[in-house]
């Protein structure tokens, strides 16, 4: 009874005051609550209301203002925030990049780790020992005994041309013969007619000799007897004339031997030349022989015919192309960088697809490397030292051999373009 009093006594001295009740002041907070929900203050628990403490005398004027708040910066939590640390997944991410556009530029330009071991390239044709025909004697075409495309072997006719020329020039090359053969036969009769004349005058000087030997004796024994008076002078002189005459006579008989032995000698010389006429006129006779078989003109070897552009009746001049033969042993040449030929040595096992059967594959070997790039075999080789310069990659031209017994190795055609692949390992 005695605890109302005080309570009563306040209410008697407000009389006109409005009391707030915690149920009142809680309402209020969530309605200040809800019109800032981030931007109000943040209340601490120093000041929510106690329950201590009495609200009854707090004045509703004092807790609704209309007067609109600032915004609060939001205080940071110090206890959730901290330094920002180095990443090493950026940095590994950084030098696994680098190392795969080494690994990519040394890829695309073939260096070390990835030097590949078999060597490719499409710069690759199929070649073949093509062989003209052309005639070696000029005249006109007068039969054609193949067709185009003609499959042929060694020996078969291809082409026959007006041997008539040809067989005159050889009879007139016999003829030739047969006089250089007279001519011989009579200069072997005039040897015989010299050396019988060099006998005659042999003797006559023989002869002459003895006589001057006679008349030598005479005026010996003519002048012995002049001594005694046995023989007149007159006698000693006509045989001492007598031995003038027979030594007139030896030189006479001399000069005559050196005539026939020079006529001998002639007759000799002309023989030698007269042996070269026979040779001569064989030699005629003989080439007489071979232009008239060249008129018949017939496959040098087995295989195909080209497209045959002569026909009959066609005047046609020694060396005029009349078709082409391809036999059958082809081959594969691949014109190589000279950066791929650095481990390629003969004997390496290569594979050699077709474009034209479609990629058919054909196994075969190195056979041979060419001594020099294909550019240094070129009539209109580039001089380096004139001029702007570009490097490029050189080719160098490498011979393969195909494998034999192989399908469809028939079908294959000088000139086709093919792919090869050389194991270098």
């Amino acid at each position: 009874m005695n605890e109302d009093k005080p309570n009563n006594l306040n209410d008697a001295s407000a009389p006109n005051k409005t009391t707030i009740t915690p149920a009142d002041l809680a309402s209020e907070t969530a309605k200040l609550e809800t019109a800032a929900p981030e931007t109000g203050p943040h209340l601490n628990k120093s000041d929510e209301p106690n329950e201590g403490v009495n609200t009854d005398n707090v004045k509703t004027d004092e807790l609704v203002d209309d007067t609109p708040m600032p915004p609060v910066e939001p205080i940071p939590d110090s206890t959730g925030w901290s330094p920002k640390k180095k990443s090493f997944f950026n940095l590994g991410l950084l030098i696994a990049l680098i190392v795969i556009g080494v690994a990519l530029i040394l890829y695309a330009w073939k260096l070390p780790p990835f030097t590949p071991t078999v060597q490719q390239t499409n710069n690759a044709f199929v070649k073949g020992q093509t062989t003209v025909i052309s005639p070696q004697v000029s005249g006109y075409v007068t039969e054609v005994a193949v067709q185009d495309f003609a499959s042929v072997k060694a020996g078969d006719l291809l082409v026959k041309i007006d041997d008539r020329t040809f067989q005159q020039q050889l009879e007139q090359a016999q003829a030739n013969i047969e006089v250089a053969k007279t001519n011989r036969s009579s200069n072997t009769q005039d040897t015989g007619t010299n050396q019988a004349q060099i006998e005659a005058r042999e003797a006559d000087l023989n002869s002459e000799k003895v006589s001057v030997y006679s008349a030598r004796e005479d005026v010996k024994r003519y002048q012995g007897l002049v001594a005694i008076g046995a023989v007149s002078k007159a006698e000693v002189a006509h045989a001492e004339a007598q031995l003038a005459k027979a030594q007139a006579g030896v030189q006479q008989a001399e000069a005559n031997l050196q005539v026939a032995r020079q006529a001998r000698e002639k007759t000799s010389g002309s023989r030698s030349s007269l042996d070269a006429n026979i040779k001569n006129a064989e030699a005629g006779a003989k080439q007489a022989q071979i232009n008239l078989e060249n008129t018949v003109i017939t496959a040098p070897e087995s295989g195909q015919l080209s497209q045959v552009s002569v026909k009959t009746g066609q005047y046609v001049s020694a060396g005029t192309q009349l078709m082409y033969i391809v036999p059958k042993g082809i081959w594969i040449i691949a014109n190589f960088k000279e950066t791929q030929v650095a481990n390629m040595t003969v004997g390496e096992p290569a594979t050699i697809r077709v474009d034209a059967l479609g990629g058919t594959k054909f196994t075969g070997h190195v056979s041979n490397i060419s001594p020099a790039t294909g550019s240094e075999f070129s009539a209109g080789a580039a001089n380096p030292a004139t001029g702007n310069y570009i490097k490029i990659a050189q080719r160098i031209p490498v011979r393969i051999d195909l494998d034999q017994n192989q399908p469809e190795l028939a079908q294959l055609r000088p000139g086709m373009s093919v792919s090869v692949d050389v194991d270098t390992k």
